[in-house]
C-alpha cells in the first residue's frame, strides 16, 4: 500500500474510531452508529491485510453503503436533533459521516488508480521502447 493510501485509511480508522470513543465518553452508545462505525473499521482491517485487493471498489461502495444506510436509520429513528444534548442538531454526526463519506472515497480513488496499472510515464517509456 502507497504512502497517501496508507495515510487516508489510517485517517479513515481516526474518524472512527473518535466517533466510538465521543459516544461512549458521554454514554451514547447507540447500536445503529456503532455497527456503522464497525463496518467501516472491518472493511479497512481487510483491505489493509491484503486479504483482498484494494482496487476491488465493490466492497468499498458496499461497505460505504452499509455505513451510510446504518446512520440513515438511525437518523430515521432518533431524529436530526438530539435530545440529551438540549435538542441541538446533530452536527457531529454530520461532520463525521461527511469526512467518512469524503475520506472513504478518496481512499478508492487512490486504491483503484495506483493499481490499475503502470504509470503514465511508464507507460510512455514502454511505448518508445517498442517503436524503437
Amino acid at each position: 500500500m502507497k504512502a497517501h493510501t496508507t495515510f487516508v485509511s489510517v485517517a479513515i480508522a481516526l474518524v472512527q474510531l473518535f466517533d466510538l470513543a465521543i459516544h461512549a465518553a458521554t454514554d451514547q452508545l447507540e447500536p445503529l452508529r456503532v455497527a456503522s462505525n464497525l463496518v467501516i473499521l472491518l472493511w479497512l482491517a481487510v483491505v489493509t491485510s491484503g486479504k483482498i485487493s484494494a482496487s476491488m471498489r465493490q466492497t468499498g461502495i458496499v461497505s460505504l453503503g452499509g455505513y451510510l444506510l446504518l446512520n440513515a436509520l438511525f437518523l430515521a429513528q432518533a431524529g436530526f436533533t438530539n435530545p440529551a444534548q438540549g435538542g441541538a442538531v446533530r452536527w457531529m454526526l454530520i461532520l463525521l459521516v461527511a469526512l467518512t463519506l469524503a475520506l472513504t472515497s478518496r481512499f478508492l480513488h487512490i486504491s483503484v488508480h495506483s493499481q490499475s496499472g503502470t504509470s503514465s510515464n511508464e507507460k510512455r517509456d514502454a511505448d518508445s521502447r517498442r517503436n524503437n
